[in-house]
């Protein structure tokens, strides 16, 4: 069975264990080639959703720390990534969300840090978030960015075939194979020309719908949402869609300002 991200943070204590040995470490490489090798030197860059700072955790990364801003619902990796990275900001961002912050604040908005952004990168956000809660949170982003400045965010499209050649089977697939969901085969057929869908605690799939949001909070409950290529760039007509590289299974939505899409 598949361990989730929420699980390292609010599973079991064997689950919890094994954040130290599940550390994703490729964040900047993935952002630096989808966003073609630009100059990190001495930009400012906000990590939202950046858990313990992913991002500078990448050996690759040229981020400098007093450059770094994180955001993350989770206090806990906040705290982690202050400990680990002292001279970066972190601020825990005391929102609702069903699996890693179920006792936060419903609609809080996106503090506004008083810096304007040459970057900001969400990896892997809006897999976790309603699709209301992704358009307003990308216009609060967009907000926050300094002239000519980039936001980045990464999607699953679940209709997406990642790995050709030694999977066949497409990212929505690969999901439902590895939560051990019921019905497989009716599941693939119900999303097949899906827009969008939304899977709860791996077992309940809702096609171009959010599913339930308010489950139970005292469970650990996993929300994993999908989006195809075509219906991110209906709901955001400025960005540039950029393919999944180096055996990555999400895309890439680049938004930049001032400038139209290429």
């Amino acid at each position: 069975m598949l361990i989730e991200e929420v699980h390292l943070w609010r599973g079991t204590h064997l689950e919890r264990s094994m954040r130290a040995e599940l550390i994703k470490s490729t964040q900047f490489a993935y952002f630096n080639e989808q966003l073609d090798h630009p100059d990190w030197r001495r930009k400012l860059v906000f990590d939202f959703g950046g858990n313990r700072g992913n991002l500078l955790r990448d050996p690759s990364c040229s981020i400098r720390q007093q450059d770094y801003y994180c955001a993350d619902v989770i206090r806990e990796a906040i705290e982690e990534g202050r400990e680990t990275f002292p001279d970066a900001h972190w601020i825990h961002y005391d929102r609702y969300n069903r699996s890693f912050n179920p006792e936060g604040v419903v609609d809080l908005p996106i503090p506004d840090l008083g810096v304007r952004f040459d970057f900001v990168l969400a990896y892997s956000v809006f897999t976790h978030t309603t699709l209301e809660e992704m358009k307003e949170f990308v216009s609060q982003l967009e907000s926050f960015l300094a002239p000519r400045g980039t936001l980045a965010f990464t999607f699953i499209d679940p209709h997406w075939r990642p790995w050709p050649g030694y999977y066949a089977g497409n990212n929505l697939q690969w999901r439902l194979e590895h939560t051990g969901i019921v019905n497989l085969d009716d599941e693939l057929n119900a999303s097949r020309n899906a827009e969008w869908c939304s899977l709860v605690n791996g077992q309940a799939l809702y096609v171009n719908s959010n599913g339930p949001w308010d489950i139970s909070r005292e469970t650990c409950a996993t929300y994993n949402v999908f989006y195809s290529e075509n219906f991110i760039q209906q709901q955001f007509p400025t960005a540039r869609i950029m393919r999944p590289t180096s055996g990555e299974m999400q895309h890439c939505a680049i938004i930049r300002k001032n400038t139209e899409r290429r």
